[in-house]
């Protein structure tokens, strides 16, 4: 499901067009399996609760990635004000670079 949007925003708008097109999606593995995702009220027309609590948890994992996302960047820019810089640390010394190019002919 989450390849097939990647917002709440989104899906919501999937919906509508599936609705609109009376196209039915069903999820055939995963947490959402064997569910009529464009599944509506007949009278109201409303999605049903267990849309609902789907695009909910959508919104929770959108939620949950801008919050590690944030806090990656916030860890980032503490690292780079201490001085550190990120990557992988070089396997030889620059000041040994030269002795081992010479040694092994690079």
């Amino acid at each position: 499901m989450f390849r097939l949007v990647r917002g709440t925003e989104h899906i919501l708008d999937v919906l509508d067009v599936l609705h609109r097109d009376q196209v039915a999606l069903r999820i055939h593995d995963g947490a959402f399996s064997a569910m009529d995702l464009t599944a509506r009220h007949p009278r109201t027309g409303e999605l049903l609760s267990t849309v609902k609590f789907m695009v909910q948890t959508l919104a929770a994992g959108e939620l949950q990635r801008d919050l590690q996302r944030e806090l990656t960047y916030d860890g980032l820019r503490a690292a780079e004000a201490k001085g550190n810089k990120g990557g992988r640390r070089p396997a030889v010394a620059a000041d040994r670079t030269d002795i081992v190019r010479t040694v092994y002919g690079g």
